[in-house]
């Protein structure tokens, strides 16, 4: 098997276990927007937990962050029958045409990520997959839209509208770094405490959006 299908089947395993948890999360189901957000957000915490995001690159979109991959894999388990969309709206706003939908977790789907989370690669993504998708479900509603645009590698000065962000350097991750903070300041209560850290880090950019 090529590297690239490799890829392809880390990538679609991700999103399928990412809408699945959205289900057991109570965020089912869940519009395209806040789907990609909440993916964005997932991939700034991966290495947390030594997982492989699905895209490690994303342009700063003139909606929020969004990744063309990403998209392209909700459609196909779409078509496998293992995600369910619906309410597909396409209509025209300041930026031009857009196309809205929300997805769900099928009975097929259900079944297939109990197989999946029984395999080392299910295993070690579900993991991190469940903590994120159940931290940013925890969050204030009314800011579930927005608390991406908050993150601190995303609204970073100098990363204008068309920018490349990427997550490949971990140094260059604000957010690995802000958590590291997190743990200088309280070593005993977070050092390989990745949970905690996961969740303080999404309040933390919570609160930023609220001020």
């Amino acid at each position: 098997m090529s590297e690239i299908d490799l890829t392809q089947i880390r990538a679609r395993v991700w999103v399928l276990l990412a809408v699945e948890a959205c289900d057991r999360a109570g965020l089912s189901p869940i519009g395209k927007t806040r789907f990609h957000r909440m993916i964005f957000l997932s991939n700034c915490l991966a290495e947390l937990y030594e997982a492989t995001p699905p895209a490690k690159r994303v342009l700063k979109y003139k909606r929020g962050p969004f990744y063309p991959d990403v998209q392209w894999q909700l459609d196909r388990l779409s078509a496998m029958g293992l995600v369910r969309v619906e309410h597909i709206n396409i209509a025209e706003d300041v930026h031009g045409p857009w196309m809205e939908a929300d997805y769900s977790i099928t009975e097929t789907g259900i079944h297939t990520t109990q197989t999946i989370r029984r395999a080392p690669v299910g295993k070690s993504t579900g993991l991190y997959i469940d903590e994120l998708v159940f931290a940013f479900g925890r969050l204030a509603t009314r800011r579930l839209d927005q608390i991406a645009l908050s993150e601190l590698n995303y609204a970073a000065p100098g990363i204008a509208e068309g920018a490349l962000i990427t997550f490949e350097d971990r140094e260059s991750n604000l957010a690995l770094r802000k958590t590291s903070d997190f743990e200088r300041l309280a070593p005993g209560a977070l050092t390989r405490r990745f949970r905690e850290q996961l969740q303080i880090y999404l309040r933390y950019i919570e609160k930023e959006n609220a001020a």
